[in-house]
């Protein structure tokens, strides 16, 4: 297992190694793959990876030590609620998590989970989505959103017969090298240290006003992404998440590019939850 960083003080981090550390991609051998969409002859599926939620844990552990951080959950449920399960209706409920994750001296964030109630396992699986989407908007675990589903062969428990072995970028030493999925970089602006492109080829290195204009370009990119949440979660809570995560009114006001890209995680979490919530209401039967 690949070493850690030693756990940093509790009431003055660096914030800027630590949501580096952060971004860091778990050690392979805790990374596990599930299948999340089968052909019709159910012979190949559609696999991407994913991590326990313990080792979303240890990470924090390691970084900030088992008191520099905190998880809050909040429970709520929907009942009589009607699905379609293998063209049959039934009768069944919505579990809905809320956790609140909070690292001492740098700030909390939230995510959602949701599972039917009838699931025996409902609870847990909710409840992973929960703490594991919160935290992601510190950055820890959010490189698996960049991965889109690998097809392989199945067996006849339709689990995969072979494991695909993980992207170069997505193995610890790598990504503390410098290597970033395609179209992605470690400092936000287009390019690798020492010229390297997202794919790992090496390139021309740009001139200072090549680099600045492509840092001004990623930044206003953030700006238009944030302000086009405004509509997505509505003015009230745009306003207080802002306020809240960035210390500003406006996105153009907040100067630290990752601060920015953690407003928008915790925007775009809102939004996803907004949308489940509709999806719930209107796309299923309620039964009184």
């Amino acid at each position: 297992m690949a070493s850690e960083q030693a756990p940093m003080s509790v009431s003055t981090p660096d914030i800027t190694s630590a949501i580096a550390e952060l971004e860091v991609p778990v050690p392979p051998d805790q990374v596990r793959w599930r299948v999340i969409n089968t052909a019709n002859d159910k012979k190949r599926g559609q696999i991407v990876p994913y991590a326990d939620p313990r080792a979303y844990a240890d990470r924090l552990n390691a970084l900030f030590t088992p008191q520099g951080w905190t998880r809050e959950y909040k429970v709520d449920t929907m009942s009589n609620l009607t699905c379609v399960r293998k063209g049959e209706s039934i009768v069944s409920g919505k579990i809905l998590v809320t956790c609140r994750v909070t690292i001492v001296g740098l700030w909390s964030h939230s995510g959602t989970g949701e599972e039917w109630a009838d699931d025996e396992n409902g609870m847990i699986s909710a409840d992973a989505q929960a703490f594991k989407r919160a935290c992601a908007c510190f950055g820890l675990g959010r490189y698996f959103y960049e991965f889109r589903g690998s097809w392989v062969d199945l067996d006849q428990n339709q689990q995969p017969k072979r494991i695909p072995a993980l992207l170069a970028w997505a193995i610890p030493e790598n990504w503390r090298k410098g290597m970033r999925p395609p179209g992605k970089t470690c400092n936000g602006n287009g390019f690798h240290p020492n010229g390297a492109s997202g794919s790992g080829h090496s390139g021309p290195k740009p001139n200072g006003r090549q680099a600045s204009a492509s840092a001004n370009s990623g930044a206003d990119d953030l700006d238009t992404r944030i302000l086009a949440m405004e509509k997505a979660v509505g003015p009230r809570l745009y306003r207080n998440i802002l306020r809240q995560y960035g210390q500003a009114d406006q996105p153009t006001m907040i100067k630290d590019a990752s601060t920015k890209r953690a407003v928008l995680e915790v925007l775009a979490s809102a939004a996803r939850g907004f949308d489940r919530l509709s999806a719930v209401r209107i796309g299923l039967i309620r039964r009184c």
